[in-house]
């Protein structure tokens, strides 16, 4: 096994060894005035960390809080080569015997997972390292006279330089403040930290803390206060020494108390969530054990590749943060949940993954249950966004549940529970009846049709069944009444249109008859008597010939006339302007015309001809007016044409064959003709057509 599994294997010896040269140096030094108490205090507190280091470093291999804390204890240890008698480890122990204060801080800021995150921290930290090995290098440069052991009992210092007393005063001052700043800067950021933590952190940081920071303050103080009374330094040394040695129990007490809470958490699990426990139960058992009330659970919903919440609703997973993490759950390679929880839990793995895995079985229980829920969700989704009703009826014909998008289209409100007997009149009920029985025995959908007298109107609807169950079905209503208005509309206007086409073939017959045909006629028995005249009477022959000239050539206008009314010849030729231009100089009003020189379709363009056409014939005949205006537009796609008089109004487009004749043949092209004619404020004829 690797040595970050197993630490003691090297280091419990090297502590061991490292322990008696600490004792063998201090009991035989010259200048230790007490080497029993100061032995006791070396071994209690470097043991101390190295052996809660080791601990925590067992436990925890890619944590490297273990490692900083043994690091700390070997420091403590160094300090002892500054009992030796000779001068190369006195020299040594000088000026490294102040290491683990910066190892000792470097240790506080890294709490808990063992590494610097942020910027500050390892500044401060670099800061701590660097005033750890250049003050005692300075102040073992230039030491003061008075000796800090007995007479000549202190071995040669072999980086010593002077006694000068201004050196000695400069760098005491200039490193007394440094090292203040440090341990100030220090106490600060572990306070903003504590103060941002969250819940979880705070509880894993807290041991740890109090003393720590206690340390790093009275470590502050005590550089202040040492040059100026020597009873207060002698009450922050106890003080430092009592928070510096609390700090590896406290760190015991956290592992102990992760081990105690994994524990307690995997019985949470099993105890206090419900034997049927809600997706939300078990969420709070979750948030319970891990001792995070923050923590989310989201189940993978196999069926559409994503995670839901408890509530069934679909869960995007957030990224990790520093703050926030996800651990995701699977079971035999798939997925299963995924909790998100807070970052800090990552420094007690044994808990997390304790829960984690008692929680699997739990997740693993309730995924299908919470699969269901996304499904129910996803159904009801799609059910409120139908405009349909549906109703789950019973073979009995009760009502077991329904869905309407207002209670306003409901027959009646009161529905679950009742009858269909109940609530519709007899002979639907029958219907209703037996389309659901079809649907349930023969296991093929059905449909009807019906009518209901509704808040005052008949409303029409179309019934759709099919079998939800062994003894219940399922009934679609949809209502159709606009449907059927258009149906109905699209009837009358078929037949309107063969109506009108059956009129003017007959029209057309009679003008031929009466007008053209006779003349044609006639010309043909002048010609003929013209014939016979020739020779006997050539004077009488050329009369004749003049008149038949004449009548062929009211003969050509007539069918000319004819042509324009079948399809106006102009409109072709020359386009829509010139045609309305046309009918304008044809008519018997002063017609101002606007906007007709916009290209349009043909087929656009002859519906845009008759409907001015057909708007001034009845001006002209019924509406009294003085001026017409027409207009010719295009907006957003749409042809619009606009007939306006100044007349008496009261047109009726239901009353009159020819504007209902114009509405059918604008609706042919999708378009629609509206009509506003009020009695005293003239008539609007306004046709909208579609370009394409």
């Amino acid at each position: 096994m690797s040595l970050a599994r197993r630490p003691w294997i090297l280091f419990g010896p090297a502590a061991v060894v490292a322990g008696a040269i600490a004792v063998a140096l201090t009991f035989a030094s010259d200048h230790d005035e007490n080497p029993g108490l100061t032995t006791a205090l070396l071994l209690f507190v470097s043991v101390s960390f190295i052996a809660a280091g080791l601990i925590g470093w067992a436990r925890r291999p890619q944590n490297r809080t273990g490692m900083l804390m043994v690091a700390v204890g070997f420091g403590v240890l160094v300090t002892s080569l500054a009992e030796a008698n000779d001068s190369i480890p006195y020299t040594l122990g000088a000026l490294f015997g102040s290491l683990f204060i910066a190892v000792f801080l470097h240790l506080l800021l890294a709490y808990p997972s063992g590494r610097l995150t942020s910027r500050a921290g390892r500044t401060i930290v670099g800061a701590a390292y660097a005033t750890s090995l250049l003050a005692p290098l300075l102040a073992s440069m230039f030491p003061t006279r008075e000796a800090p052991c007995k007479p000549h009992a202190c071995p040669d210092d072999f980086v010593f330089v002077s006694h000068d007393h201004a050196a000695h005063v400069a760098q005491t001052a200039v490193w007394t403040s440094i090292a203040v700043i440090v341990f100030a800067a220090a106490f600060w950021l572990l306070v903003d930290r504590w103060r941002r933590a969250t819940p979880a952190l705070r509880r894993q940081l807290r041991p740890v803390y109090l003393a720590g920071g206690l340390s790093v303050l009275l470590l502050a103080v005590g550089f202040i206060v040492t040059p100026f009374s020597g009873a207060g330094d002698t009450f922050v040394e106890i003080a430092l020494i009592v928070t510096f040695t609390a700090v590896p129990f406290l760190f015991l007490a956290g592992l102990l108390g992760t081990t105690l809470a994994r524990s307690a958490g995997v019985g949470t699990i099993f105890t206090a969530v419900p034997e049927r426990a809600t997706p939300g139960e078990v969420q709070e058992g979750l948030r319970g054990a891990l001792r995070d009330p923050t923590a989310v659970v989201a189940y993978w919903y196999e069926e559409e590749g994503h995670y839901v919440d408890v509530d069934g609703n679909r869960f995007e997973v957030p990224p990790d943060t520093r703050h926030r993490v996800v651990t995701r759950l699977e079971y035999a390679d798939s997925p299963v949940a995924a909790i998100v929880h807070d970052a800090a839990l990552r420094e007690e793995p044994e808990l997390l993954e304790a829960i984690t895995s008692a929680a699997r079985v739990a997740l693993e229980r309730d995924k299908l249950l919470v699969e269901v829920k996304a499904r129910a969700e996803r159904y009801r989704a799609v059910l409120q966004a139908m405009p349909d009703l549906m109703f789950r009826i019973g073979r009995d014909g009760t009502y077991r549940s329904y869905s309407a998008p207002s209670t306003r289209d409901l027959f009646s409100a009161d529905v679950v529970g009742r009858n269909v007997r109940e609530r519709l009149p007899g002979p639907l009920a029958d219907r209703v009846l037996d389309a659901g029985h079809a649907a349930v025995d023969r296991g093929t959908p059905q449909m009807i049709e019906y009518e209901l007298e509704f808040s005052g109107e008949t409303r029409n609807y179309e019934a759709r069944f099919a079998a939800s169950g062994e003894d219940e079905f399922l009934m679609i209503v949809r209502e159709i009444t606009e449907r059927k208005r258009q149906q109905v509309e699209l009837e009358a206007s078929r037949a309107r249109i063969v109506a009108a086409g059956d009129e003017e073939r007959r029209k057309l017959e009679r003008n031929l008859h009466d007008g053209a045909q006779q003349r044609l006629v006639s010309l043909s028995l002048s010609l003929r008597l013209a014939q016979t005249r020739i020779r006997t009477d050539p004077d009488g022959a050329e009369d004749l010939l003049e008149a038949s000239r004449e009548e062929l050539g009211q003969a050509l206008e007539e069918l000319r006339e004819l042509a324009r009314g079948i399809h106006p010849a102009v409109l072709t030729d020359r386009g829509l302007e010139a045609a309305l231009e046309a009918l304008a100089a044809r008519s018997t009003l002063p017609v101002e015309i606007k906007g007709a020189s916009c290209e349009l379709p043909p087929q656009v363009e002859a519906a845009a001809y008759y409907v001015v056409s057909e708007s001034l014939a009845n001006v002209a005949k019924y509406a009294q007016a003085s001026a017409v205006e027409v207009r010719v537009d295009r907006m957003n796609g749409i042809a619009v044409v606009e007939v306006a008089d100044d007349g008496v109004g009261g047109a009726d487009a239901r009353r009159g064959s020819g504007l209902s004749g114009l509405a059918d043949r604008v609706a042919s092209l999708s378009g629609k003709l509206d009509v506003q004619s009020a009695p005293g404020s003239g008539t609007r004829v306004r046709a909208e057509i579609p370009l394409e």
